[in-house]
């Protein structure tokens, strides 16, 4: 299973169980359709492309093939398509070529072929930073004992129990940047280690697509980035963005000769924090107490006061009171902050900016 996503075409091929002998192979392809070569015929707009796919074994002679050919009236909309094939077990390698039948190849790609034994129908997507991985387990006579899924340095091990059923496992990837990686499915038994596979997988995360998700994920990095880097990648062309993302954040790297950020990690996972935290009557990662909690990290200690006590040595001491507070204090840094609720609803303002001694 493998898929990329382009400009011009997004597909994904999945390896099913069949039989004894013999595999399925699927083909799921989407093309964009502002890039297929539209041709007039009595006045009736269209655009025709035709899908093959061709087989080989270890010597490269082909084994099988079939073709699929298809036909677009629209160019507003993507074509979305798929076709499947049966191919025997010693399979070993796939040519996939999509072609505009007006405009010439648009895709060209040999893969190797995902063998089939304990795991196959490995499919997979992703929704922002997450990766989903959906999979079928092989395991009838219950020889695996679990399986370890990894991708660069992120493992998950999965339990696995006799029988063959579906199954998923996610991966949380925010600091791996757009590109070509390799899932590694290591299957294991009590003892030992009984089928190891690797399966292509291109990064292109939807935000880099989507306007609107592009745009509040490089707002989210006002407490760590520039205001010329932040409106440098607002103004990004869409082609631009995954590098000039590395780049804003290789200087805030930890470990730089590795692909995963842990520092990008962190940073992501403590604007989530502020959003479900920090929402309720407050303006989540963009509130006050965001803004202490994603630059500094947890509180050390959270003091809070009830309606109308004022805490310890507030820094500004004014009439004005406020329905509770909320005293954080960083220990290793020796400051404390204090934060008021402004109208009794849950809104909490800040009201000693720099800190205050502890």
């Amino acid at each position: 299973m493998i898929l990329f996503l382009l400009m011009v075409v997004e597909w994904q091929v999945v390896d099913r169980p069949y039989s004894d002998f013999e595999q399925e192979l699927a083909v799921y392809f989407s093309i964009s359709g502002d890039n297929l070569k539209f041709v007039s015929d009595d006045s009736v707009f269209y655009a025709k492309y035709e899908v093959q796919i061709k087989i080989f074994d270890n010597q490269k002679k082909q084994l099988t093939g079939d073709f699929w050919e298809g036909i677009t009236f629209d160019k507003d909309k993507d074509v979305s398509d798929s076709m499947t094939i049966i191919i025997p077990k010693t399979s070993r390698h796939y040519n996939l070529k999509i072609i505009d039948i007006n405009a010439g190849t648009i895709l060209d790609i040999s893969e190797k072929i995902v063998q089939i034994n304990y795991v196959g129908s490995i499919k997979w997507d992703m929704f922002r930073d997450t990766l989903l991985v959906a999979f079928n387990i092989i395991n009838p006579e219950g020889d695996v004992f679990n399986m370890l899924f990894s991708i660069d340095e992120i493992e998950q091990r999965v339990n696995v129990r006799k029988g063959t059923y579906d199954d998923t496992i996610t991966f949380y990837i925010p600091a791996l940047p757009n590109g070509d990686y390799k899932l590694n499915i290591k299957t294991l038994s009590p003892t030992k280690t009984i089928d190891e596979i690797q399966v292509p997988i291109k990064i292109a995360r939807p935000f880099f697509l989507d306007e609107t998700t592009w745009l509040l994920k490089v707002s989210q990095l006002e407490y760590i980035a520039t205001t010329s880097e932040i409106n440098k990648l607002k103004d990004a062309k869409r082609e631009e963005r995954d590098s000039l993302w590395i780049d804003v954040w290789k200087r805030h790297d930890p470990t730089p000769n590795t692909k995963y950020n842990e520092k990008e990690v962190e940073y992501f996972e403590r604007i989530e924090y502020c959003e479900e935290n920090f929402s309720h009557g407050d303006r989540g990662w963009r509130s006050d107490r965001a803004r202490i909690y994603v630059t500094l990290g947890k509180p050390d200690e959270i003091t809070r006061y009830p309606y109308y006590t004022a805490p310890r040595n507030p820094t500004n001491p004014a009439e004005t009171l406020y329905d509770s507070y909320e005293v954080w204090s960083y220990y290793k840094i020796n400051l404390q902050y204090i934060f008021g609720d402004r109208h009794g609803f849950g809104e909490y303002v800040l009201l000693n900016p720099n800190g205050s001694s502890l």
